[in-house]
Order: C-alpha cells, then structure tokens, then sequence
C-alpha cells in the first residue's frame, strides 16, 4: 500500500493488463482497477486503485497473495 493508497502489484509476466481493467482476488471479490503500469516491460508493476481502503488486517492478508483481472 503507497501513501495515496493504491497497491502496488508485480505482474507474472510481460502480458499485463491495461489501465482501467478490474483487479479480483483469487476468491473473486472486486479489489480495484488498473490505474498505471510501469518498470521493466518484462516484469512490469501495475498501481491498483481498490475499491475501498483496507483494514490493517485486510492490507496485511494481501501481503503476498494473487490478484486476477477480469
């Protein structure tokens, strides 16, 4: 979690989503949207905007897990 409050997310491979595009967890609840990609084009990060801010608990339950997009 940044100081503006999105999540910063690595991406599996090269073939990222776009700006714009939903972000689910594994257990398909709606976490955010895509709102930048950037870093190395093999690798890159995406910002995540979430839908609400997290709890503490809710931000450390993210630590390390997936993220799908739609």
């Amino acid at each position: 979690m940044t100081p503006t409050g999105t999540l910063t997310v690595r991406a599996p491979s090269a073939e990222v989503a776009i700006e714009g595009t939903p972000v689910r967890d594994t257990r398909g609840h709606l976490r955010g949207k895509v709102v930048r990609v950037f870093g190395p084009v093999a690798r890159p990060y995406l910002s995540v905007r979430p839908r609400r801010t997290p709890t503490p608990e809710e931000g450390l339950a993210l630590i390390g897990s997936t993220l799908v997009r739609e």
